[in-house]
């Protein structure tokens, strides 16, 4: 029997180290996580950088519309839907050439483009039109019908999730 003891004691000694080594050092397990915590952090500022843009496009068209300059407006209202202008989309083509994707599943399955961040593929064409419509237009009614349907999807996109 107490043949039995003593090999059960040496049994668990010798898997021990085995044990503690099969297990990640805590230190390590909370550095990972407080970067998870970084890197989800970055990714929501990131959405709250491009809202806040986007919002300040929205904030220009408005102006541009109440002195009746339907042009800038109807370019302001691109912006928006580019998700900026050619400085930003540099800074957006680099983020995606380093391996930075918003929505990377999303990009694959067509519903943003590479890079966007808060405008999906299909409220870009929307508020495109929306864009030609006001710049088209001929009469008030047409020009509040574009605006109209530019705050309604702005409204919309500007929502914090």
């Amino acid at each position: 029997m107490r043949s039995k003891s003593l090999i059960a004691v040496l049994a668990i000694a010798l898997n021990a180290p085995v044990a503690m080594a099969q297990e990640t050092p805590d230190s390590m397990v909370r550095t990972y996580d407080a970067m998870a915590d970084t890197i989800l952090s970055l990714k929501r500022a990131e959405a709250s950088f491009v809202r806040a843009l986007l919002d300040e496009y929205r904030r220009g068209a408005e102006a541009a519309m109440k002195r009746s300059d339907w042009e800038a407006a109807a370019a302001e209202i691109a912006l928006f839907a580019n998700e900026g202008d050619n400085a930003i989309g540099g800074i957006r083509k680099r983020l995606v050439e380093g391996g930075h994707h918003h929505h990377a599943k999303a990009e694959t399955e067509g519903i943003y483009d590479p890079g966007y961040v808060v405008v999906t593929r299909k409220a870009k064409q929307e508020l495109l039109a929306a864009s030609v419509a006001l710049r088209r237009a001929q009469n008030e009614a047409a020009r509040q019908e574009a605006w109209k349907q530019f705050t309604a999807l702005a409204t919309d996109l500007l929502r914090v999730e």
